[in-house]
């Protein structure tokens, strides 16, 4: 069995054909404490990718440090190399708004503003000054509510509050908020993990259709979730990258020991 004070090679291939995020060597310190430690992995445009461990084994972390939400922690530290398209997003020249437009996140519990349906995906289109008219804006709010799956449901409504909207359907007006802005990358951080199942099995179906025009990095507790939805599947315990692959392989034949008592409930 693995010695967790050990270094241990990352087994599988950290490496995507067509990379859209390229982390190298990344390390992430909470104070004194390593949340992180040496992980590198890319995200590939277009894919969707899950990341999968035990409660506090730093998949949230490191998953925040793709757009710099880590930057808003005072005793947050991050060392390595996180690039996007090639180009160093921790440069200190780079601007983190518009960072954070290109990798937009959608967090664990649903988390509209306390404006309407209509203000809430109008928000980042206007501070960006994605529209120059209102009939502009309204069609970025249509577009957007239609591709989170959520317009047929609110069109009628759209001046009403979003926090009177279902945990499922808060959860979806949060991702059309997300891609009002056109990202090129969304952040998922445990998003079905405070709805029912059928608002999951619809966050779920929008994932797969999302897929298409984004690439998708998705933390998440369920196995069977990430065996779903994902095209590779990262497997982090205490804080280091320990196996990734396809989700075949993953949750049927993992490679490495710790992978396998994971999969296998033995902890986590």
């Amino acid at each position: 069995m693995f010695d967790s004070n050990e270094k241990s090679p990352t087994v599988g291939n950290i490496f995507a054909e067509n990379p859209k995020i390229s982390a190298r060597n990344v390390t992430v310190y909470y104070g004194d404490k390593c949340a992180i430690d040496d992980v590198s992995l890319d995200i590939g445009t277009g894919e969707v990718i899950s990341f999968i461990g035990p409660s506090g084994c730093g998949k949230s972390t490191f998953l925040r440090c793709l757009n710099r939400m880590n930057d808003t922690i005072d005793i947050c530290s991050v060392a390595g190399d996180i690039r996007l398209d090639g180009e160093d997003i921790y440069d200190p020249t780079i601007e983190v708004v518009p960072l954070r437009a290109r990798v937009g996140i959608v967090f664990q519990k649903p988390n509209p503003f306390p404006k309407s349906i209509y203000d809430n995906v109008a928000y980042g289109p206007r501070i960006h000054g994605l529209a120059k008219t209102k009939d502009e804006l309204d069609d970025i709010v249509e577009a957007s509510l239609r591709r989170a799956g959520l317009w047929d449901e609110v069109n009628t409504r759209l001046d009403q509050s979003g926090t009177g909207l279902s945990g499922g359907q808060q959860q979806r007006l949060c991702i059309a908020r997300a891609i009002a802005v056109s990202p090129e990358v969304i952040l998922m951080d445990e998003p079905c993990s405070a709805l029912d199942p059928i608002a999951t099995a619809r966050i779920e179906e929008l994932i797969f259709e999302l897929r298409n025009d984004f690439s998708i990095a998705i933390v998440t507790q369920s196995m069977l979730q990430a065996a779903r939805v994902s095209d590779r599947t990262a497997y982090i315990h205490l804080g280091r990258l320990i196996e990734v692959g396809e989700p075949s392989s993953i949750f049927t034949t993992p490679q490495h020991d710790l992978t396998n008592s994971y999969i296998t409930g033995r902890f986590g």
